[in-house]
């Protein structure tokens, strides 16, 4: 695992199984890349969000740079995903760099709405 990036890549020929979320050091999810429904990527001044959409499952990634990780994960080249630090932010002129990463199960979106 390289510590200084927000995401290792895929050693497998034919692409990830699965996209392992590191929220915090304590705590990450196991996502099968074949429920993966649809991605969005939007750029801001300032930022870029990537939003995952799973089966039952929604991500919002936020960063810089992100297209290209969105890309990444399209061809199933990513195997996990981590935030950084807002220091590194600042550093990462052309490099990919996570703020946050929130996942949001189904149920509690339909609770909120209801």
């Amino acid at each position: 695992m390289n510590t200084s990036s927000c995401y290792d890549s895929s050693s497998k020929f034919g692409g990830a199984d699965s996209l392992r979320l590191e929220i915090t050091p304590t705590c990450f999810y196991l996502l099968p890349y074949h429920h993966l429904d649809m991605a969005k990527w939007e750029s801001e001044k300032g930022g870029d969000t990537l939003t995952l959409s799973f089966l039952n499952r929604t991500v919002r990634m936020t960063g810089k740079n992100l297209r290209d990780l969105a890309i990444k994960i399209q061809r199933r080249d990513v195997e996990s995903v981590r935030p950084k630090p807002d220091k590194y932010g600042v550093l990462a002129s052309d490099d990919i760099w996570i703020k946050s990463i929130e996942v949001e199960d189904a149920k509690d979106s339909n609770e909120s709405r209801g």
